[in-house]
């Protein structure tokens, strides 16, 4: 049995080798991905909604009792001490 493609009306329809190309190339963007524009990044809003993504992280017993006496001794919580020593180290790496 063959695979019937589906087509939308008013759609332009693409050949296979077009197709092909498109898809090769979609999969290398999504391997490497272009990097993040310096620029760009300063255009963003700080302050934005945080609901753009979000991460699961797993941590092992060591890591979670440090991450639970830095935020203590931060007066943070968990989360915010991860965001923000993710910042601060991101900002000391680009002025490497």
């Amino acid at each position: 049995m063959a695979i019937k493609k589906r087509e939308q009306p008013g759609k332009q329809v693409v050949s296979d080798q077009e197709l092909s190309t498109k898809i090769e190339q979609f999969a290398a963007g999504a391997d490497g991905g272009a990097p993040i524009e310096h620029a760009k990044a300063l255009e963003l809003d700080q302050n934005a909604n945080r609901d753009y993504k979000a991460m699961r992280v797993p941590f092992n017993q060591y890591e979670h009792e440090q991450l639970e006496l830095g935020a203590k001794l931060s007066g943070r919580t968990k989360l915010n001490f991860m965001r923000y020593a993710m910042l601060k180290l991101s900002k000391e790496l680009q002025e490497e």
